[in-house]
């Protein structure tokens, strides 16, 4: 019978009241080893446990040291040989080629006829000029003699002289024009290109022919402004060209404005070639000396990329820190390579340097064999 004003009790079944007492249980248990479990003792005063421990943290890493010494800086630069020289023959007058002898590619000294001209009726007019100096002549010889004897006037005498000045004046206009006909190479060098043949008639101004001279034979290169400011004209410079020949030159003109497209400076090395053994037109390796700068040689492997972009190694300085230092490759070697950028004196990471970064403390040992 259930009492008025009372909640009757819930009826739980069998399952879930054994789940309760087994939570009860737990819960007693944990909550008696926490009070019974013993505190942690603190760390004794001066105890090595810690330093240690934080040894044996610190990653070991292999190192060698860095050597400066002075070497020469060498920019390696791309360009192409050229003639000294080269100039398209032309006619100065007008008529049909009658002499083309000379071929393409043959070497001709200065004043060889490269093209000939039909004379046709020049001769005949520098024939004609000669006469007319001569009879000229005879009238001034005449008017001097009657001019000294008080029987003609001084001015008879003046005017057979100006008559003699015109007809030597013509004849030597003839025989110019006669010269003309005669196409000459300017100065020693190679017939290149022919470009007017035996029958052609050629107008004033119309090409016979295009010369070129190879000695000296010149290499051109584009340099930067940091480059052209460290050139020094005086020092010998090494060519190396595509057909495998290695020369000797020196540094003849420097550009004095930058081109508008690339804003580089134009260098043209000069090389003695007297037997013209060098072409023109051959892809050439310049390299260039820059001056001294304090350079360690090592290995390309040792070289890394920065997060930035920068190239450069990673070193252990005097606390055992790594550190960066952006580099420059300076010159190549057999071995190595040379770089600047390295400060004196610090011990370079000589591996596991793509995995560390800058301010981490490492423990550091020397390479074997050093």
């Amino acid at each position: 019978m259930l009492v008025k004003g009372t909640l009757p009790m819930p009826s739980f079944p069998a399952s879930v009241r054994t789940a309760g007492f087994i939570l009860l249980a737990l819960l007693a248990y944990f909550v008696f080893r926490g009070l019974t479990r013993e505190p942690t003792p603190p760390p004794e005063t001066g105890s090595t446990l810690s330093e240690t421990v934080k040894e044996e943290t610190l990653q070991e890493v292999i190192v060698s040291p860095v050597t400066l010494s002075p070497h020469q800086v060498i920019a390696s630069l791309k360009g192409s040989t050229e003639p000294d020289r080269e100039v398209i023959v032309r006619s100065e007058t007008m008529g049909t080629v009658s002499n083309a002898s000379v071929r393409e590619g043959q070497l001709v000294g200065q004043g060889a006829v490269l093209c000939g001209l039909d004379i046709e009726s020049r001769a005949a007019r520098i024939a004609e000029a000669e006469a007319a100096v001569a009879s000229a002549r005879l009238e001034y010889d005449a008017a001097s003699q009657l001019e000294e004897k008080g029987w003609t006037t001084s001015n008879r005498a003046a005017a057979t002289k100006a008559s003699l000045d015109g007809a030597q004046a013509a004849l030597a206009a003839a025989k110019i024009e006669l010269e003309k006909t005669r196409i000459k190479a300017p100065f020693q060098g190679i017939f290149e290109t022919r470009m007017a043949e035996r029958g052609d008639f050629l107008s004033v101004g119309a090409p016979c022919g295009r010369v070129v001279d190879l000695d000296p034979i010149i290499v051109a290169v584009d340099a930067t402004e940091a480059q052209m400011g460290a050139i020094d004209p005086s020092q010998p410079v090494q060519v190396s060209l595509s057909t495998g020949i290695s020369a000797t030159g020196t540094v003849r003109y420097l550009a004095s404005t930058a081109s508008t497209q690339t804003r580089t400076f134009r260098v043209e090395i000069e090389i003695p070639n007297p037997d013209y053994e060098i072409a023109a037109g051959l892809t050439a390796t310049v390299r260039l000396g820059l001056g001294e700068v304090p350079a360690a040689l090592m290995t390309p492997a040792n070289l890394v990329l920065h997060d930035d972009g920068r190239v450069g190694v990673r070193y252990v300085d005097d606390q055992d820190v790594v550190q960066f230092a952006e580099v420059s490759v300076v010159d190549d070697a057999p071995n190595g390579i040379w770089v600047s950028g390295i400060p004196e004196g610090v011990n370079l990471l000589a591996a596991g340097q793509d995995y560390l970064r800058e301010g981490v403390k490492v423990s550091s040992r020397p390479a074997e064999g050093l």
